[in-house]
């Protein structure tokens, strides 16, 4: 990597923590972070084991999603071995700036465990990723339809609940597009084909989105994933509800939480800081304090403290990884 655009990371990285930072630090002074409350919400451990334990949960539920992805592709991996890189790959998500360092490196390792099958399994990650993301629209969707009645009116809200319902449609719009438009009748993929002729250089896209086709003649392996990522963010969600109760927010209920939970989790994906850390704290305070709570920054940070535990025993399994298998060579 030449120096100058060292140079350039370098600076984009010292402004996005300043800029977290600063938020943080405004969150704190107004009284919306409380280490204190934080750390004795922690202690109450008839709420905040149960939530560790229903996140535990929900990751090996993710585990056996990926692995349903990867045997329709024909990768064969060993669940342990599905096991060990999908903590590995939430480490590098944790510990690198963006959330994509994790996939590159579990591709990378699916690669040197099946050769040749490296784009298969960046195809079987992305829709990994399409599937989680269906599922968080989904539900908050349907919750919206049954709690928005019970939920304070504001602009917000109905601004909010377009969102949600455009989004939705979309996502029904894409899965009805993958199962009844053959692959020999997709127009999507002619244009990639002509453009690949064209640019070469978008070889790599062409033969990403055929792996994403692939799913085309896998219906219900694509039907059992988003039943199980629905079941996987139910999980998330009732999660962070126990976390809530720890704080001492007991008038939050489940229905509404899945309401607004989807929201901030798509928001805490921007490529800020790791984990969402600050964003997700702002985007939590907001979102919690439509349902009349003022601590979902708090709330925020026991759910981000459980992930970077999280990442922190996907950082042990790799580097035991790592004395038997090659360090990935990641992109720029």
């Amino acid at each position: 990597m030449s120096e100058p655009r060292k140079k350039n990371q370098a600076i984009k990285l010292s402004l996005k923590i300043l800029f977290v930072f600063g938020l943080l630090y405004f969150l704190a002074k107004k009284g919306f972070i409380s280490v204190d409350d934080t750390r004795h919400a922690i202690t109450q451990w008839r709420y905040s084991i149960p939530g560790l334990c229903g996140l535990v949960f929900t990751s090996f539920l993710g585990v056996i999603r990926w692995q349903w992805l990867l045997k329709a592709h024909n990768v064969r991996l060993p669940f342990w071995r599905t096991f060990q890189l999908t903590y590995i790959g939430v480490f590098f998500n944790i510990a690198l700036p963006g959330s994509v360092s994790g996939d590159f490196v579990k591709a990378f390792y699916v690669g040197k465990e099946a050769p040749g099958q490296r784009t298969k399994a960046f195809g079987s990650i992305a829709f990994d990723r399409v599937a989680g993301l269906s599922a968080l629209v989904v539900l908050s969707a349907i919750c919206f339809l049954i709690e928005m009645a019970s939920m304070a009116d504001s602009a917000f809200l109905k601004a909010l609940q377009l969102f949600v319902t455009v989004a939705a449609a979309v996502v029904i719009a894409f899965y009805g597009y993958l199962f009844l438009v053959r692959e020999r009748h997709d127009p999507l993929l002619k244009v990639m084909g002509a453009l690949e002729a064209r640019f070469p250089r978008l070889g790599p896209f062409t033969r990403l989105y055929e792996a994403l086709r692939h799913y085309h003649s896998h219906r219900v392996t694509v039907l059992k994933v988003l039943a199980l990522s629905l079941a996987l963010w139910c999980g998330v969600g009732w999660s962070i509800q126990q976390f809530a109760l720890a704080m001492g927010e007991t008038q939050l209920h489940l229905l509404p939480l899945y309401v607004i939970v989807p929201i901030g989790l798509l928001i805490t994906a921007i490529p800020v800081l790791p984990a969402g850390v600050g964003t997700g704290h702002a985007a939590f305070l907001y979102l919690f304090s439509l349902l009349g709570s003022q601590r979902g920054a708090d709330i925020f940070s026991i759910y981000i403290l459980a992930q970077i535990g999280t990442g922190a025993l996907g950082g042990l399994v790799y580097l035991r990884f790592r004395a038997t298998a090659p360090a990935p060579a990641l992109p720029a």
